[in-house]
């Protein structure tokens, strides 16, 4: 009777063990935690069963499956993480490329390059912890960065009125009941004129938000930067005091 109890005691711990946040289940679906459901499983018939010696020792079984099946959790969690970052790192270097900060901002540009390749080659070697650090540097690196104003010609030369340049910043607003967020700002006329072009926004601007993943997390203040698409010329920041020529909506 005292064997049956202990038995009993360590396939309620392991099953116990087995339980897990919901935010976890897509990790669990590994060959090590279906191992040990199916040891848990031949446990319990050979407790059943009355074969307690051989339940004992599946479920000693389970139990280090469950401890590979827990390893394999944290790898892959850190791996996301990792992978993640280094996506945010890229798309930054990407994003300095474009207004070249390899020219105005040279040091800093080489630094996030560096950090980057570094982080690539961490990732591939599995050294998760290092792989984060890097991107995260390189990210810092080009926080600052910003495209550089055009210098005016020394004499310039008398040129008619123009209409004003498109602006090259917009600084979220608080307008209610239509409150800004990234589709919204898209499909106004002086930004792209059209709600589709969104991402470009999004791709640009999303380390600034506090979770880069979830565009829709934007609050008053936050000063994105337009990227331009082919043609149009862009400076300063949006200033509703100013009608600036409508996109062609496309």
């Amino acid at each position: 009777m005292k064997t049956r109890i202990l038995v009993l005691a360590g396939i309620a711990l392991l099953l116990g063990a087995a339980v897990v946040p919901l935010a976890a289940q897509s990790l669990l679906d590994n060959e090590y935690y279906h191992k040990a459901q199916d040891l848990l499983s031949q446990s319990q018939q050979a407790l059943d069963a009355g074969d307690y010696d051989n339940s004992a020792s599946l479920a000693m079984q389970a139990r280090d499956y469950l401890a590979k099946s827990d390893d394999y959790v944290v790898t892959m969690t850190q791996f996301y993480r990792a992978n993640g970052y280094l996506s945010i790192a890229k798309d930054r270097v990407s994003y300095a490329k474009s207004i070249d900060a390899d020219v105005h901002y040279k040091a800093a540009y080489d630094t996030a390059v560096s950090d980057v390749t570094g982080a690539k080659t961490a990732l591939d070697g599995k050294d998760y912890p290092k792989s984060i650090d890097l991107s995260k540097s390189a990210i810092a690196a080009l926080a600052n960065i910003a495209p550089v104003a055009k210098k005016p010609p020394k004499e310039p030369t008398p040129q008619p009125a123009a209409q004003p340049d498109l602006p090259q910043y917009y600084t979220v607003r608080l307008l209610l009941p239509r409150r800004d967020c990234f589709w919204r700002i898209a499909e106004y006329p002086f930004v792209y004129n059209n709600p589709w072009k969104w991402r470009l926004l999004y791709d640009a601007n999303k380390d600034l938000l506090e979770d880069p993943k979830n565009p829709n997390l934007i609050q008053p203040g936050m000063r994105f930067i337009i990227p331009g698409l082919a043609g149009e010329t862009r400076d300063g920041d949006y200033d509703p005091q100013v009608e600036y020529p409508p996109l062609p909506a496309k």
